[in-house]
């Protein structure tokens, strides 16, 4: 076969290979590592609820213990291994924007400026990190009101990525249902904004059930705690229990969604009655900690083989851990796709030949 046409080939086939890893389909890699401890250094950081990348080593997160400081962390990923080297909360911004209940926070380079929402309020607040002054605000649909909030339950996950900014309540708002139980997992709605910050779609997630009720806790818990967008159309959520049969335990899972196979339930006063399509998940990663509790997740850099280094954050409230968790998220080409490129690689390199030899 001539050159050009191997050339032409391998180049049918790459173009096949990019269209699987930019279907979704992904894998997360666990590099073994455990929980490591983060340590506030001579801050007072505490209570750390969610964490965003700015780069390099470079990371800012907000608690939701009312302190109004956006802390600056330090952390090093190995790059070869994807395990944390060194981390620490080294300072802080002073924000007094912030409100009461800070759980999310979310980082947009173009503008120097962090996103933060805040549960209690329902709000989600924008803060430049040079003055640490409020620079903006975001308009939430109606059914976000804080009237609408339940016990502790609301604007929880933040993220700002492609696609543009997106957010999510922890558990179900009063309109959509109950909490979640033994039995039944509870509705929660995933709502996206675009560049320009307007709200342009929203989605039904339902979250697990409680594994089992403990005895010694008096309120079990199963919701969205953070989420982060893989693509345009698919997000990464991480959900967090609050249970365990016998000894308290909380549990992490990280599922993959894709809102392009779910319907828009913007227009919907209540999504617990059904008669739309709501977001498929698949799982990831679960694991289970005894005192860590992760709330928050982001993505950090790239690592050597080209996956992407994600990290998660533990909120130490209660006298629990304050934690940081490595992981990193690998793309991986799916096997329908792949089939039709070796298919497409055949015929191609079938056809080739037969022009070679004319």
């Amino acid at each position: 076969m001539a050159m050009h046409r191997i050339v032409a080939a391998v180049v049918v086939w790459g173009a096949a290979w990019w269209q699987a890893v930019a279907s979704g389909q992904i894998t997360v890699f666990d590099p073994g590592q455990g929980s490591v401890s983060l340590s506030s250094g001579a801050t007072a950081a505490a209570e750390l609820s969610g964490i965003t990348y700015v780069g390099g080593t470079t990371y800012q997160a907000v608690g939701d213990n009312g302190a109004a400081t956006i802390w600056t962390l330090t952390i090093t990923v190995d790059p070869a291994t994807g395990r944390i080297s060194t981390s620490g909360v080294t300072g802080g911004i002073a924000a007094p924007g912030l409100g009461a209940d800070s759980e999310g926070i979310a980082y947009r380079a173009a503008s120097g400026s962090v996103f933060v929402a805040d549960e209690v309020a329902s709000t989600i607040k924008e803060f430049g990190l040079s003055t640490g002054s409020q620079v903006g605000s975001v308009s939430l649909p109606a059914i976000y009101t804080a009237d609408n909030v339940q016990s502790n339950m609301g604007l929880e996950g933040l993220a700002y990525g492609p696609g543009g900014l997106w957010t999510a309540n922890e558990e179900a708002l009063i309109p959509d249902g109950p909490l979640a139980t033994t039995t039944t997992g509870s509705w929660v709605r995933i709502q996206r904004f675009d560049e320009t910050l307007a709200a342009v779609g929203q989605w039904g997630y339902r979250t697990d059930p409680i594994t089992a009720m403990n005895p010694f806790v008096t309120a079990e818990r199963s919701g969205v705690v953070d989420i982060l967008p893989w693509s345009e159309r698919e997000l990464l959520v991480l959900e967090r229990e609050l249970g365990g049969a016998f000894l308290p335990e909380f549990r992490s899972r990280l599922y993959l969604v894709d809102t392009a196979t779910a319907s828009d339930v913007s227009a919907l006063p209540s999504i617990s009655a059904g008669g739309y399509t709501p977001l498929a998940k698949s799982l990831l990663w679960e694991q289970s900690f005894g005192l860590s509790n992760f709330e928050g997740m982001t993505f950090g850099p790239p690592l050597a083989n080209g996956s992407r280094s994600l990290l998660l954050v533990s909120d130490n409230g209660g006298g629990l851990n304050q934690d940081l968790y490595a992981l990193s998220v690998v793309p991986e080409p799916s096997l329908a796709v792949l089939g039709s490129a070796a298919a497409a690689f055949w015929l191609f390199a079938r056809r080739s030949a037969a022009a070679g030899k004319r």
